[in-house]
């Protein structure tokens, strides 16, 4: 069996190795993606000490349901992204590996400075990163805002310290609730803020734009699929088993998440270029997921997680090879670009009518869920959810109905019509696209095959972190 630190080890140590060998780089990255996504399907579950100290006095890595689905998704999706963007990676293979590092430290550790730790880590390649779109002021935006989230997620945990005595995640979720009130309410305020920037909740999102705006064939998978889905299963497990929040505060929590998704799909059905509609939908997402996991529904946070992560990985991935192309991504432009690349058109089409939530596909048993758990709290958030699914409903069919019928309306398509638009290099986009398609409609005819497996993942949820042995599970 495996130890999940090599998943941390051997990007890092890549990383080293390719500043001494900058030739090879490239090959470095693709033989690291690799091999961690082989290692992580033979990792075992359970507690792993780092150092030889033992918990809370050491460092633990924690390996349980929920952690290891999220090691198996950032692994398998940051190899598809740096395959969708080979062409791209240049210089930047050096970042790439130490953000895997980063990313799979985000969700493996056990320890509260950890996690600051690769959290850092993880958003200052995010920073490099973002420069291959040769817009730095949108990036220097991004640097200060992260900042700013960075040192107050710091500052909460310095508090947990000061009081607790202990870093571990597991000690905090069981001596969370004993805490005073006002020490729960800074260090939750201080925690979510932390957070709130790289998850995109309002108004922490303002860097957003301009970055996912202008996302090339790399950075879109890598940024909507990855490094949100990190996000996303980070934010989970801080407010599902260490953080309890009630009262005036988890209604204002709840009002942040469910007014960024309104908000953000409101937004959508204003603009017409196609990576701005994804990148509000990407916010609306983030809110719907986030709030979903505040009102503990983990099991329905984590089908939407899965529904937005390939939704995004294809259709972000297919708005910046037309962008790249044409030097525009705007619909009308782009329109019966579909009837030319059918493949991609079939992927996308599917991914977007999972992510509305259509019957027949994936999306829509995780939308039944989620409307069925939002139910159980209270009658306003769900119909704020069907609101804002509705928003989304209008502006996806309004795109793909352009981007697959050309000419005005009621005017008879035909080839002709069809946008003299081009998508190059399609070979991997176009395999991507057609297999989560598939998945897409396996998932909504037979929605057994996923809800047992996502029942295990989201059950940790439930309950409190415990420092497993290791194969006891």
């Amino acid at each position: 069996m495996i130890n999940p630190v090599l998943l941390i080890v051997i990007p890092l140590l890549l990383a080293f190795v390719g500043v001494m060998f900058k030739n090879f780089s490239k090959s470095l990255l693709f033989f690291g993606l690799v091999l961690n996504t082989i290692f992580v399907f033979f990792v075992q579950k359970g507690s792993y000490e780092l150092g030889g100290w033992q918990p809370p006095f050491g460092i633990n890595l924690l390996v349980d349901n929920y952690s290891f689905f999220g090691i198996i998704l950032i692994n398998v999706l940051f190899l598809v992204s740096s395959l969708i963007g080979m062409k791209k990676i240049g210089k930047y293979s050096l970042p790439l590996l130490i953000s895997l590092a980063g990313l799979n430290g985000m969700v493996l550790t056990n320890d509260l400075f950890n996690f600051y730790v690769f959290f850092e880590i993880a958003t200052i390649s995010a920073y490099i990163i973002s420069t291959l779109h040769g817009k730095y002021h949108h990036t220097f935006n991004y640097l200060v805002l992260g900042s700013v989230g960075s040192s107050l997620y710091l500052l909460g945990i310095i508090i947990v310290y000061a009081v607790v005595g202990s870093l571990n995640m597991s000690d905090l979720s069981v001596h969370f609730s004993e805490l005073s009130q006002n020490i729960q309410l800074i260090v939750s305020i201080l925690i979510f803020s932390g957070l709130a920037v790289e998850a995109k909740l309002i108004p922490f999102n303002s860097w957003v734009r301009g970055i996912y705006s202008n996302v090339n064939t790399l950075t879109a998978p890598l940024f909507s699929a990855v490094y949100a889905s990190t996000i996303f299963l980070v934010f989970g497990r801080f407010f599902s088993n260490l953080i309890t929040v009630s009262g005036p505060l988890f209604n204002i929590f709840i009002a942040i998440t469910f007014i960024t998704f309104i908000f953000a799909e409101t937004s959508a059905t204003a603009t017409k270029n196609m990576r701005e509609i994804l990148t509000f939908s990407s916010i609306g997402q983030a809110g719907l997921i986030t709030g979903l996991f505040l009102i503990g529904g983990g099991y329905a946070a984590v089908l939407q997680l899965i529904n937005n992560a390939f939704a995004k990985l294809v259709m972000f991935s297919t708005a910046a090879n037309v962008y790249e192309n044409n030097s525009s991504d705007s619909i009308d432009k782009a329109a019966g670009i579909f009837r030319k690349y059918p493949l991609v058109g079939f992927g996308f089409t599917v991914s977007a009518l999972s992510l509305i939530g259509l019957p027949l596909f994936y999306g829509f048993y995780a939308k039944f869920n989620i409307i069925n758990t939002a139910f159980n709290i209270n009658w306003i958030i769900p119909l704020v959810i069907l609101l804002g699914s509705l928003l989304e409903g209008v502006y996806y069919i309004r795109m793909l109905v352009k981007l697959w019928v050309p000419g005005e309306e009621h005017e008879e398509a035909t080839e002709k019509l069809t946008t003299k638009f081009s998508m190059n290099k399609l070979f991997v986009i176009s395999v991507v696209a057609v297999v989560v398609g598939f998945l897409f409609i396996m998932g909504g005819i037979y929605p057994e095959l996923f809800g047992d497996f996502v029942q295990n993942v989201s059950t940790p949820l439930k309950e409190s972190l415990s420092y497993l042995s290791v194969g006891v599970m």
